[in-house]
C-alpha cells in the first residue's frame, strides 16, 4: 500500500489482527488451525501464494521480491532464489528452493529452526551471527557464521554484512545485509533500532526492508541511507503479547518518511510481491 493511497486498509488489518492474540497464534503454530480468524487464514494463503510465485516466476534482470511474514522476505534472481527472516509454520518447505538463507539476529520471530535445520542438513548456507553452519562442505572458509564486516558471493548474489544494534542495551545484535545483484541493490537490517550504524557501501539501495519500530528516528535513517525505495515491514507480529508495530505507529513512520527526499515509500501485507 503506497502512502499516498487511502489508508483504510490498515484499520482493517489491525481489527483482524488484534482478534488473533498471542496465545492463539502460538496454538495455531501447533496445529496449524486457523480458527477461522481472517488474519491467519491470511497467513496461509501467503505462503501458498509465495511458494506458488517463486516457482512460476521467470527473472529476467531485475530480482523479484516477495513479502512472506513481517520481516520475512524470499528473493528470486536469475540465478539464485534466498530467503531473508523467513519465519512461517510452513517455513521449512522451503528448504528445497532456497539456495541460501539469511537470519539477522537470534529472536524467534526473525529465525526458524526447522527451517535453519533443513538448510544444514541439505548442505546449504545460512548466515547469521550466531548459527553454526557445518552442513557446508568448506564450513571454516565458506560457511555463513559471522560477527561483523563479511562479503560472500553464492551465484549471482553478493551479500555484505554489518552489524547494527537492535536498540539502547542489545548492541551489535543484529546483522544488517546489503545484498547486490548486478547492478540492482537491497538492503535489510532487521530489527535495528538505532540509526548510528546503519550505512552502505554498494550506493544508494533501490529497494530497503526496513523496520520503522526499535525507537528508530525514520526520517534520520532515510536521510542517511538515501534509499531509492523504502518497504516498511514487521507489520503486527502475531507472537508479541506487546510492541506489535500497530497501525498508528505505521501511520507515523510514513508520515516521517514523507519528509524526506524519497518519495516512494510503502507497506506490503503478507504474500505480496514487492518487486
Amino acid at each position: 500500500m503506497e502512502r499516498t493511497e487511502k489508508s483504510d486498509i490498515l484499520d482493517v488489518w489491525q481489527r483482524e489482527t488484534d482478534l488473533a492474540d498471542a496465545d492463539i497464534y502460538k496454538k495455531y503454530l501447533l496445529d496449524g488451525d486457523t480458527r477461522g480468524l481472517v488474519s491467519l487464514v491470511k497467513l496461509e494463503s501467503a505462503f501458498e501464494k509465495v511458494m506458488r510465485e517463486v516457482k512460476e516466476t521467470k527473472v529476467d534482470k531485475t530480482p523479484a521480491v516477495w513479502s512472506l511474514y513481517n520481516m520475512g522476505y524470499v528473493v528470486k534472481t536469475r540465478e539464485a532464489v534466498f530467503s531473508i527472516d523467513l519465519v512461517h509454520r510452513r517455513a521449512m518447505e522451503f528448504a528445497p528452493l532456497l539456495d541460501f538463507a539469511l537470519v539477522t539476529h537470534n529472536h524467534t520471530d526473525h529465525c526458524h529452526r526447522e527451517l535453519y535445520n533443513a538448510m544444514n542438513c541439505a548442505g546449504k548456507t545460512v548466515v547469521s551471527n550466531f548459527l553454526d553452519n557445518y552442513g557446508v562442505k568448506n564450513w571454516r572458509k565458506d560457511g555463513g557464521f559471522t560477527r561483523g564486516r563479511k562479503v560472500f558471493r553464492i551465484k549471482d548474489v553478493e551479500i555484505r554484512t554489518s552489524l547494527v544494534d537492535h536498540n539502547s542495551y542489545l548492541l551489535d545484535f543484529t546483522t544488517a545485509f546489503e545484498i547486490r545483484v548486478g547492478d540492482w541493490v537491497c538492503y535489510h537490517t532487521g530489527d535495528c533500532g538505532v540509526a548510528d550504524k546503519v550505512r552502505t557501501v554498494w550506493g544508494c539501495p533501490d529497494l530497503w526492508m526496513f523496520f520503522p519500530g526499535c525507537g528508530i528516528d525514520v526520517a534520520e535513517a532515510i536521510r542517511k541511507v538515501r534509499p531509492k525505495r523504502v518497504v516498511f515491514g514487521h507489520l503486527w507480529e502475531l507472537a508479541h503479547k506487546s510492541g506489535r508495530l500497530t497501525t498508528p505507529l505505521i501511520r507515523r513512520a510514513l508520515k516521517a518518511a514523507a519528509a524526506t527526499e524519497c518519495k516512494d515509500v510503502s507497506v506490503r501485507f503478507w504474500g505480496e510481491r514487492i518487486s
